[in-house]
């Protein structure tokens, strides 16, 4: 058979996430429309201090949009022309929704690479540590300090950091500058504050369960049979332990990074300006933005269907073992 199962197994996934997004989107799509605000909201203010009549303008905006219709004409019409890769048209920003994703995708992306990857690495070096070092000041220092991780709100931490390190030391500006290179010195000084906002939770997991893991294949036979072997400790603990070890971890860094699409990441943008997906959907949402608001969402439902489906696959070359019917 080969491999044979694991590619049934990724389609039979993939029709799954089929199924599962369009739910979302149904019920995003459906939300979305039955408020009471309308695209035309911004335009009434004006309007009503010129003497105009708010009912025409409002009915006017709606019909462009074709917003006039029936909800479930409006929902197949949307429908049609996503399959024909026509995201719609952006209200707020009067460019299509595609071009508008592909234009702040990147910045959304650039931030969950570094936080993942700061928070990765530190977090189960960290681990790793406390865990050689069990019961030791350090351990309980760490161990400490990833209870008040976990427990700090990102919102909170990221304002905290503004006012301390932006506003009362100048260290670190918050404004990111579209017009330099994506990694650009600027901007990348200009990343430091969010990534630790962002990372700052997911570190203190990754401590807490990297520690938790070591320790539990530490006291595992093959552990005492590598060492009467004569084997070196740094070999013992990064090539036996670490390498059983891995397996839960994996599982807790890609549920997080799953789970970040539609979270942190999003408000972390929000509090330092970053122009990433996060920042645009906040901005659509009080704009009564409907294309925008489904698009991104959509988008972040198969983030975390994709992050699931590659968990999985990974599981299988980690632990061969490991099979799905």
């Amino acid at each position: 058979m080969g491999k044979s199962w694991l590619r049934d197994y990724i389609v039979k996934r993939l029709l799954y996430a089929v199924i599962i997004a369009w739910g979302i989107l149904t019920i995003t799509f459906i939300l979305v429309r039955v408020g009471p605000s309308s695209p035309a909201d911004k335009y009434l203010a004006n309007i009503a201090a010129r003497g105009g009549d708010p009912a025409q303008v409002t009915a006017a905006v709606e019909a462009r949009y074709g917003l006039d219709k029936p909800i479930y004409v409006q929902y197949f019409n949307y429908l049609g022309n996503l399959f024909r890769g026509n995201w719609g048209w952006s209200f707020s920003t009067s460019m299509p929704v595609i071009e508008l994703i592909k234009t702040h995708w990147i910045y959304s992306f650039q931030l969950i690479l570094l936080s993942s990857i700061f928070a990765a690495v530190l977090g189960i070096l960290i681990g790793i540590y406390s865990a050689v070092k069990q019961y030791t000041k350090t351990d309980y220092a760490f161990t400490f300090m990833s209870f008040i991780g976990i427990s700090i709100p990102t919102f909170w931490l990221g304002i905290m950091l503004i006012l301390v390190f932006s506003v009362k030391l100048g260290l670190f500006k918050t404004y990111y500058d579209t017009s330099l290179p994506l990694f650009s010195l600027d901007n990348l000084k200009a990343l430091i504050l969010p990534v630790i906002t962002l990372g700052t939770g997911m570190l203190a997991g990754y401590v807490r369960y990297t520690r938790s893991a070591m320790l539990d294949n530490l006291k595992k036979a093959f552990v005492t049979t590598a060492r009467a072997k004569g084997l070196p400790e740094r070999t013992v603990i990064g090539k036996h332990v670490f390498r059983n070890a891995l397996l839960p971890l994996v599982t807790i860094i890609m549920f997080d990074l799953g789970s970040i699409v539609f979270g942190g990441a999003y408000l972390t943008e929000i509090i330092f300006g970053i122009p990433g997906l996060g920042q645009i959907s906040f901005n659509a949402i009080f704009a009564n933005d409907y294309p925008v608001v489904v698009a991104v969402t959509l988008i972040g439902t198969f983030m975390v269907l994709l992050v699931n489906l590659a968990t999985d696959i990974s599981y299988t070359y980690l632990d061969p073992r490991i099979r799905y019917g």
